[in-house]
């Protein structure tokens, strides 16, 4: 969430450099956690806290408020900067800590209005809501009042000073969430630039659906695939060629979840899995902490300033999330008039705001941001409609959702989740498992999909309301045994309404199905560590597939070693290296030939698996000349490439040349301040296209599993460890487990003993 957007802040001010001058021990011991357990205004009583030798937390309280109100001081004790950063980045005020090299970031989130989003929004959350929101903040800011001037070490680097945090703080935290998994605007420009290709080539490069989909939801038909296109001489429009545009295979921040009932388990009692695939960050996405409330348990992450638990488990039920890849935003195309936008045969005033970002070290930022009904002005005169910029739709229940232990109540529950959309994946304690979709799915104009710019000036084009979350699809005990979702397309087209037109291609989920299929035809019963196996695998179902399409055309040595390669994206597979390099050559020169720039989708693979295997005669037609000229220049242009990059003895090569861990603190990107900040690299396994989801910034941010046959082994394993502090005993502790595995589950299993005594809030 914080990582990619934070790669820009590299120009800070020598001033960040001058605060080493003062860097000592001292210093980062001051601003380690400690054992205080200062007041916390509101609570009700005592709140005990026992943690184990990982660090995390074990909360025991009356009431659900009072949890909360421990739960903020301690993510703040062990993430204070990260929930500056976060709120900062929503409300656009990076470049008042960064200098300059932050006003990209914060210019678009203030076109966006995150923060004045958030304020409108919290007088209308339910009372419910808006109380566990300010309970969290209740415990935030008792860390801030008991802290002053040790809330971590990085403020004392930049020389600032947190503010209160508040519960609008809180939706702002929502609202990135928002950004991460549900911001398509910029992918419908692209799209839209494809109209100006032929309709054959549009169709074949833009796809809806694949042959292969795991569906949930059935289709209403089989859906149409279109044929290699048959460009016959057509001369391609020269507006493709938009060197602006920008190139390169879009990164799926997705993840993977699954249910396998009983039937299919050596318990003979359900199992859920979940590893949600997102940006790598230090410290991690994910805080872990358990919970004792009136005597019941909930374990699970909690996202650093939400309340309770956003995936985790209680007594009767076990929930995991993957990203339902809806398309919960639309741009318009105005027309703007004398300051006013076309409606229908009328016209509407264009609203105007000044927006001043303070610049440490500089000048404030003045500049101006237009908004229509539609939404805000994005980039030149399409404006932003979206779910997460109407303050009457964002809700926050994670605190109500961790006691709903019966399965109605779970459901009543989620129909009140209302975005960022999700696929719900769930284990019942009774023994069942089911799925549902989850957020506020826009109703479009019949006919449309959103997935280009709609004409501003007709109001038809205007969205009709949502779709009644009670009325979203779900599925309980499936006849096979088991549910999968991988951000793939789930939906099928009897559901009424469109979900999404650029789903995650069917792959990961695919693998999933594939190697729990197989174990239930061998009548391999499952369990807690062959479901973690399941989460390691790294075979890459679209390398695998593609590599025999073109293995003749390879250089002998590598077509025989290529002869036993099952896919795996192993740390020393030369392999994988191999044919990711050729596959991805392959495309840009179709892509070239073509002169089309700037296609980034999700669902990318099959075409390319098409090409490849079609005849020579197809190549022709399509304008990329004769078969064996295109593929063996592809071989050797990604051979020469990775010569260049990693020397021509290919006996050396490794895909862990490409796939080390490289994470950056957000300050380590400072000169000097890497080799202090930034945790340690290491070399992986697995790969976008892998179960196992990983690369340099990106991958699993949390693996997951809970047995219902003994719950008290629930694992859980992140990358690093609970902590943001330098020198922390639990900053990076878990690294290694979450690199490898834990087949024996030992290391990574949740419910552990005290390491010490506990604290106790009053």
């Amino acid at each position: 969430m914080l990582a990619r957007r934070t790669r820009l802040l590299i120009g800070v001010p020598a001033g960040l450099l001058a605060g080493l001058a003062g860097l000592s021990v001292f210093l980062v011991v001051r601003n380690r956690p400690d054992r205080e357990a200062p007041r916390i205004p509101g609570l009700g009583g005592p709140v005990t806290v026992a943690l184990d030798d990982r660090g995390v937390p074990t909360v025991t309280a009356a009431s659900t408020l009072d949890a909360v109100r421990v739960q903020g001081y301690l993510t703040a004790r062990e993430r204070m900067f990260q929930l500056e950063l976060m709120r900062r980045m929503a409300g656009g005020e990076l470049a008042e800590l960064f200098g300059s090299a932050a006003l990209e970031i914060d210019r678009e989130h203030r076109t966006y209005g995150f923060s004045r989003v958030a304020a409108e929004a919290v007088p209308l959350l339910p009372s419910s809501e808006r109380a566990h929101l300010e309970a969290l903040a209740d415990g935030i800011n008792a860390f801030l009042r008991s802290h002053d001037g040790r809330a971590g070490l990085e403020f004392t680097l930049l020389r600032a000073t947190p503010r209160p945090w508040t519960a609008a703080d809180s939706l702002r935290v929502l609202l990135l969430m928002y950004e991460d998994l549900t911001t398509p605007w910029k992918t419908e420009v692209a799209a839209e630039r494809l109209n100006a290709a032929p309709p054959q080539l549009r169709a074949f490069l833009v796809r809806h659906a694949t042959r292969t989909d795991p569906l949930l939801v059935p289709d209403a038909e089989p859906p149409a695939f279109p044929p290699l296109p048959d460009l016959g001489g057509l001369k391609l429009a020269a507006a493709l060629a938009d060197p602006a545009a920008g190139e390169g295979e879009l990164e799926l921040h997705g993840s993977n979840n699954w249910a396998i009932s009983g039937a299919l388990t050596k318990s003979g009692r359900p199992i859920v899995a979940n590893d949600p695939h997102l940006s790598i960050e230090m410290p991690g996405v994910w805080f872990p902490i358990r919970f004792s409330i009136r005597g019941h348990l909930v374990e699970g992450v909690t996202i650093p300033g939400m309340p309770g638990i956003v995936i985790g488990r209680n007594e009767g039920m076990a929930w995991a999330f993957t990203n339902l890849m809806a398309d919960l935003a639309d741009l318009y195309r105005e027309e703007i008039v004398g300051g006013k936008a076309v409606r229908g045969g009328g016209a509407e005033p264009v609203v105007s705001r000044i927006e001043t970002i303070a610049v440490r070290g500089g000048e404030a930022d003045r500049w101006e941001v237009r908004e229509t009904t539609h939404g805000p002005l994005v980039t030149r005169n399409l404006a932003l409609k979206w779910t997460a910029l109407d303050p009457r739709n964002l809700r926050l229940p994670t605190a109500e959702l961790m006691l709903t232990a019966d399965r109605a109540a779970f459901d009543r529950a989620f129909d009140g989740f209302w975005g960022p959309s999700q696929n719900v994946v769930w284990a019942s304690a009774d023994g069942h498992i089911g799925w549902r979709a989850t957020g506020l799915l826009p109703i479009r104009r019949p006919g449309t999909d959103g997935s280009v710019p709609y004409d501003g000036r007709d109001p038809e084009n205007d969205w009709r309301g949502y779709v009644p979350t009670e009325q979203l699809p779900r599925v309980v005990d499936p006849p096979e045994g088991y549910l999968v979702t991988a951000n793939q397309r789930t939906v099928g087209s009897s559901f009424p309404h469109v979900v999404a037109t650029d789903w995650g291609g069917p792959d990961r989920a695919s693998r999933i199905r594939e190697l729990i299929a197989a174990a239930k035809a061998e009548g391999r019963k499952l369990d807690r560590e062959a479901v973690e196996a399941i989460q390691m695998d790294t075979v890459s179902l679209p390398l695998r597939d593609f590599i025999p399409l073109v293995r003749e055309w390879l250089p002998k040595e590598l077509a025989a070693a290529f002869a036993a390669w099952d896919g795996r994206a192993a740390e020393t597979s030369r392999e994988f290296l191999v044919a990711r390099a050729i596959r991805r050559t392959f495309r840009e020169n179709a892509l070239a030939a073509w002169r089309v720039r700037g296609l980034r989708r999700f669902m990318d693979e099959e075409p390319w698996l098409e090409l490849a295997a079609a005849p020579d005669d197809a190549f022709r037609r399509a304008g990329l000349g004769p078969k064996d000229l295109f593929v063996k220049r592809a071989v050797a242009e990604a051979l020469s490439g990775l010569e260049r990059r990693y020397g021509k003895d290919r006996s050396r090569w490794q895909w862990a040349e490409i796939n080390r861990l490289a994470v950056h603190h957000p300050l380590g990107r400072v000169p000097g301040l890497a080799w202090l900040l930034d945790p340690p690299g290491a070399p992986q396994s697995g790969s976008t296209t892998s179960v196992k989801a990983s690369s340099p910034t990106y991958g699993q941010s949390m693996r997951f599993i809970v047995d219902w046959g003994d719950p008290s082994a629930t694992t859980l394993v992140i990358p690093f460890g609970v902590s943001g502090h330098l020198w922390s005993a639990h900053r990076t502790d878990e690294l290694k487990w979450w690199l490898h595995g834990d087949p024996g589950g030992a290391a990574t299993r949740f419910a552990r003993p005290p390491a010490g005594d506990p604290l106790v809030f009053r």
